[in-house]
Order: C-alpha cells, then structure tokens, then sequence
C-alpha cells in the first residue's frame, strides 16, 4: 500500500489523568469548548497584582564574579578557625 493511500489515523495519548488525541498532518480535532473559551489578557490588573509582579519577581541582586570567588576559597579557612575557637573555648570551659 502506498503512503498516499493510508487513511491517516487517529492517535490517543494518556499522561496521568488526562487523555488527548494527536492527528496527523497538523489538523486539529473540532472541540466544543474552543469557541466557549474566554481571552483572559482583557482583564484588569489590581494594584496588588502589579505590585507582585514588579516587585517580588523582579531580578535578585548578586554579588559580583570576583566577590563570590573570593568567599568561595576563604570560607573554608574561617571555618576551620571558627571550629578551633570553639575548641578553644570548650578546653577552657571544661577546667
């Protein structure tokens, strides 16, 4: 049989709970709640949705290459201090 011949198939998918259907060649399936569908772009942003968005999910500020490269390697070196003043101060606790 020739490929032009085939009558294209419908294929179903499932993933977790929803189930949908794939049809070749780009055509989409006619579904009754595509013309029911609302454009939620039309609605009004409040006052708290605009300070949310401009504020608590703006870009975080960070420290540059060079300060981040730097507490990277003298970090280990204050811990190790810090642990031998708590030794320090445990020995003279324990007299």
């Amino acid at each position: 049989m020739k490929p032009e011949e085939r009558e294209s198939r419908e294929m179903t998918y499932r993933i977790g709970w929803k189930r949908g259907t794939i049809v070749p060649n780009g055509q989409r399936p006619p579904t009754a709640a595509s013309a029911h569908s609302t454009d939620l772009s039309i609605i009004p942003e409040s006052r708290i949705q605009r300070w949310n968005r401009s504020y608590l999910w703006r870009k975080a500020p960070s420290p540059g290459h060079r300060t981040l490269q730097v507490a990277v390697f003298a970090m280990p070196a204050l811990l190790f201090a810090l642990f031998l003043w708590m030794v320090y101060e445990l020995a003279q606790y324990a007299r």
